[in-house]
């Protein structure tokens, strides 16, 4: 017997009574939010946390450009509004958000850790197998720190230097056996094969070898490699982040297009990295309990992790099953990622602008003399990296033009004032002024938006060029000196990244190999089109983990 009219009718106005209700208290939310705000430049409406997993998915398909929280927006929103902070307010919950490129304001907030906390919610994504040094806050970030503090030293750099230097001359021989001159390719998988290589080497003990895994032999019940596996993972942790477990169950019986085949390939993913890394724990801890030392292997981040796993003393020294796990994963996946991503901007850069290029290689030949064979340039990283400045300038350009977080965000924990500027927005002929300060009321329970994108394009600091590839910002003169509190690639004050010293050397190391072997050009497609083509078909991108790059293609071409 079917429903009656009038119990439909009833049914549908009173669903529509709580759809109205909901949506005029979520307004009255709002608007009391607005009041409290006053009269702070900005005032504008979000949908979406600017940091959460479906802001990730969604990258620059929500919020469309002009909207506050555009994934693209640099730093237009603060041009529109005329100063270096704004606020908005999340209309689901109503929770304030201030958003700064004000480098005095974000130097208060770095610096004071306990006003301006790390909002751990953001890094839920990555909390695949536990809690991590990277999605931890207070005394659990600091028992995480601890553990793998010291193996980030000057010895392990020097292993960074040396394997980065043996990655590469492997993958030049790979070129060099084709036999051909010249080759087009697609840097994503090679870049990412190669910062893989490196960080499994000098932190795990693990030295891979840059050809194919095709005869590593799989233990029974694994689909993937260890290089597969760890690839495999960090393409599909927003994926997984965002599948229902029920859903992993229903493809293995109903084949849903794209979905299903995804689906099954992350899952197989994650499980054999899972069986990969007790692999790697099985073998330290065999190690530690027979009294070996890493020495020179460079398994120093995983024994001093599997020793605070070992460790029987509940203190500030020990990590649980779930958080050894954990740190092994963040660390292959941030040790590679965000080094192997900037690496592609880096060389497409350099294929779009041939003049910093043959600055960086005549740097290079000066650096490196011809005759001095890679041999000896693994052997003494701290004299290369004084001689490459150049080099450096173009790793943190790069950086600085295409951040690998585009945006960080702290949980305000107390009732703070944090300073701001108005400014003209200029052209080069006149250039933006500061016009006036003021200072911002951010109330305990709102979340500040560190804009590391718009601090980086923001011209009160970089000028109106901002948007220019100039390694030559990087070199300070007599009587130029960098703005190093408006750069924050690898974010700032007890939270910077821990491994910035070796992801650096690592890049600079890569660079510079490259460049000294291969001229990097625009691929032979593109060569007729304008630079501005040229930069919108090489450097596009997308939102993940990190910023994504999404075409780029170079040629390389050997050098006589």
């Amino acid at each position: 017997m079917g429903i009656s009219t009038p119990i439909l009718r009833w049914t549908i106005v009173g669903i529509a009574l709580v759809a109205v209700k909901f949506v005029l208290d979520k307004a009255l939310s709002v608007r009391t939010a607005f009041s409290r705000i006053k009269d702070y430049p900005g005032r504008e409406v979000i949908w979406l946390n600017p940091l959460g997993a479906m802001s990730l998915i969604l990258g620059t398909t929500f919020p469309r450009p002009g909207m506050t929280g555009y994934q693209g927006a640099k730093f237009s929103s603060f041009k529109k509004f005329g100063t270096t902070t704004f606020t908005s307010v999340k209309f689901w919950n109503a929770q304030q958000f201030l958003w700064t490129a004000d480098s005095e304001a974000i130097k208060i907030i770095t610096s004071n850790r306990h006003a301006f906390k790390k909002d751990v919610d953001n890094y839920e994504t990555i909390n695949i197998y536990g809690r991590n040094v990277v999605s931890t806050e207070g005394a659990d970030w600091k028992r995480h720190r601890s553990v793998v503090m010291s193996a980030f030293n000057e010895e392990n750099i020097a292993l960074v230097w040396s394997e980065a230097l043996r990655v590469v001359t492997e993958w030049f021989e790979e070129h060099d056996a084709v036999g051909h001159p010249h080759i087009t390719m697609d840097l994503v998988r090679p870049m990412a094969k190669t910062t893989l290589c490196v960080i499994v080497a000098a932190g795990f003990g693990k030295q891979m070898p840059w050809g194919t895994d095709s005869t590593e032999e799989l233990p029974l019940g694994r689909q993937l490699t260890f290089r597969s596996a760890v690839l495999g993972s960090a393409e599909n942790i927003l994926f997984k982040a965002l599948t229902p477990r029920w859903f992993y169950r229903l493809s293995s019986l109903v084949k849903v297009p794209y979905l299903s085949s995804r689906a099954l390939f992350s899952r197989a993913a994650f499980d054999d990295l899972r069986s990969h890394m007790t692999d790697l724990v099985a073998s330290a801890r065999s190690d530690i309990v027979c009294g070996k030392h890493s020495g020179d292997s460079g398994a120093t981040l995983l024994r001093n992790l599997v020793e605070a796993n070992m460790n029987q003393d509940v203190g500030l020294k020990r990590l649980t099953e779930e958080e050894l796990f954990s740190n092994i994963f963040v660390f292959l996946l941030a040790g590679h990622e965000t080094s192997a991503h900037t690496l592609c901007f880096a060389f497409v850069l350099l294929a779009l602008y041939p003049n910093v290029q043959q600055k960086l290689y005549e740097e290079v030949c000066r650096a490196w003399p011809e005759g001095v064979s890679v041999t000896q340039l693994m052997t003494n990283h701290k004299s290369s990296l004084d001689k490459l400045e150049y080099a450096a300038g173009c790793i943190r350009e790069t950086l600085r033009v295409f951040p690998s977080e585009p945006r960080l965000s702290k949980s305000v924990h107390a009732d703070m004032v944090l300073p701001s500027s108005y400014f003209s927005p200029g052209s080069k002929e006149n250039p933006s002024v500061e016009t006036g300060k003021f200072s911002v009321v951010v109330p305990a329970g709102s979340i500040v938006i560190i804009d590391v994108w718009a601090l980086h394009m923001n011209p009160l600091y970089w000028g109106e060029d901002a948007a220019e590839f100039k390694p030559e910002r990087f070199i300070d003169t007599e009587s130029y000196q960098w703005p190093r509190d408006a750069f924050l690639p690898f974010s700032g004050g007890a939270r910077s990244c821990i491994g910035q010293r070796f992801a650096l050397a690592e890049m600079i190391g890569i660079v510079a190999s490259v460049v000294r072997r291969y001229r990097i050009l625009v691929p032979d497609d593109l060569v007729k089109k304008s630079l501005e083509e040229q930069k919108e078909a090489l450097l596009k991108w997308t939102t993940g983990i990190t910023l994504t790059p999404l075409n780029p293609r170079v040629k390389l071409s050997r050098r006589e």
